[in-house]
């Protein structure tokens, strides 16, 4: 069984498997914690740089330090340099320096796996000093099995880092931080159907004052149904209860709301193995939300995200999607937006030792709908669209040791004077595990 991780990154990888995501700034499009479902595929691109993945060694403690330093043309994700001077700023870019300390554990006891990460990671820029700060990540999971047919999960995650300056631009340390408990089961009632569920509690908070309406906490509760074809594909239906509550009133001109609401999702879930080099994932169905205040922001309509894996050749992996879904972003006066998008991106592993990952994402976002009832003035024209390209160098000079180089672009396009960003960054980062 594989675990449906949810939170920060939401790439879904295998519960056995490490991503080391500070939420950092260089991080060009980093959906929030509770953002909408991805589907997993070979190649991420959801977060450009690629994620940077620990595999534990199996029955063993192992400790790892990393270290870094990159340059980011436009930290802030400002406008131009107008917009810096009028902050008084002086420049746009920035070099920052990273440093890092953590400890994995990977042990079994009988039947029963147990997986555990712990890392900091101390940033420093040189011209925005305000911006220093420590990232704290903390996560585990115990993977259970009890009689021939029934397995899960049980787990906790808290993360603390800076939240990424797509729709915050002020020179303040945003510390956003995450806490999530879960728990799910699958039962294998027949060789070919399996029955699932599972519960999570998320809770976000930020530092900033300014920020204290976006705090939240997330209840869901998710059910689901699965036919396994003796092909290697899964065909399966879930239904998704969540409720959400932003105890601070968000403030504006226009009044006060409670950003609460009560959202129920029953969606089709397909894992399709077509041929032996491509793979289709889909999940999409009906999504309705329904807001504590102000029924004008209610969304009700489909939700879809269709993405392919290929791998032509043992040496090549592609994968790509398409989507139409809500998703909560990081934004003072907007709570969701619906977001229309694609992505690309491919490895070459040129060599044991050598890869080099290419990625591509584009995402329209529209806030009309969540900004709908007069209470915001003039919220419907921070709509926007948001691409990001990257291109990633990884090489393994031993099995411990890992080093990176990454350049990264992302621009934004906003239909209001004031909005829009272009930012260019290179990245070298270096990990080794003893």
């Amino acid at each position: 069984m594989q675990k449906i991780t949810r939170g920060a990154g939401r790439s879904r990888l295998p519960w056995k498997v490490l991503c080391l995501i500070p939420m950092c700034y260089w991080c060009s499009w980093v959906p929030s914690a509770m953002a909408a479902d991805t589907i997993s595929t070979l190649v991420p691109a959801d977060y450009i740089p690629p994620p940077d993945v620990l595999i534990p060694k199996p029955d063993a403690i192992t400790p790892y330090v990393g270290a870094g330093i990159n340059y980011d043309s436009n930290v802030l994700r400002l406008r131009d340099s107008a917009a810096a001077n009028a902050m008084g700023l002086g420049g746009l870019s920035d070099t920052v320096r990273h440093a890092e300390f953590g400890l994995s554990l990977d042990t079994m006891i009988s039947r029963q796996h147990l997986t555990a990460n712990a890392n900091v990671n101390q940033t420093n820029y040189d011209r925005f000093s305000e911006l220093n700060h420590l990232d704290k990540n903390a996560s585990v999971n115990w993977n259970w099995h009890t009689l021939e047919h029934i397995e899960g999960n049980v787990g906790a995650s808290y993360s603390q880092g800076l939240t990424p300056f797509i729709d915050f631009h002020l020179l303040a340390p945003n510390i956003r931080s995450v806490a999530r408990e879960y728990a799910d089961a699958s039962w294998l009632f027949d060789p070919s159907w399996r029955v699932r569920g599972g519960l999570t509690h998320t809770k976000l908070w930020y530092d900033l004052a300014s920020q204290q309406a976006g705090n939240n906490t997330q209840n869901q509760t998710e059910l689901g149904l699965d036919y396994l074809a003796s092909t290697g594909s899964t065909f399966g239906l879930q239904a998704r209860h969540i409720r959400a509550n932003f105890p601070v009133a968000e403030q504006d001109a226009g009044g006060a709301v409670l950003n609460g609401y009560s959202q129920n999702e029953l969606k089709a879930k397909v894992d399709w193995l077509v041929t032996g080099k491509t793979r289709v994932h889909f999940l999409g169905g009906w999504v309705s939300r329904k807001q504590d205040q102000i029924s004008a922001r209610d969304f009700s309509g489909i939700n879809t995200r269709l993405a392919a894996d290929w791998s032509p050749t043992g040496k090549i992996d592609v994968s790509g999607s398409i989507y139409r879904e809500i998703g909560a972003v990081d934004e003072l006066s907007t709570i969701y937006s619906l977001n229309r998008g694609a992505t690309l991106a491919s490895i070459w592993k040129y060599s044991a030792k050598v890869n080099l990952i290419a990625q591509i994402n584009y995402v329209k976002r529209d806030f009309s709908q969540s900004t709908a009832g007069g209470v915001f003035a003039g919220s419907t024209a921070q709509n926007d669209v948001l691409r990001n390209e990257g291109l990633t160098l990884v090489y393994n000079p031993t099995d411990k040791w890992e080093v990176r180089l990454s350049g990264v672009r992302s621009l934004q396009t906003a239909n209001i004077s004031t909005g829009g960003y272009t930012s260019n960054a290179v990245l070298f980062n270096t990990r080794y595990a003893f």
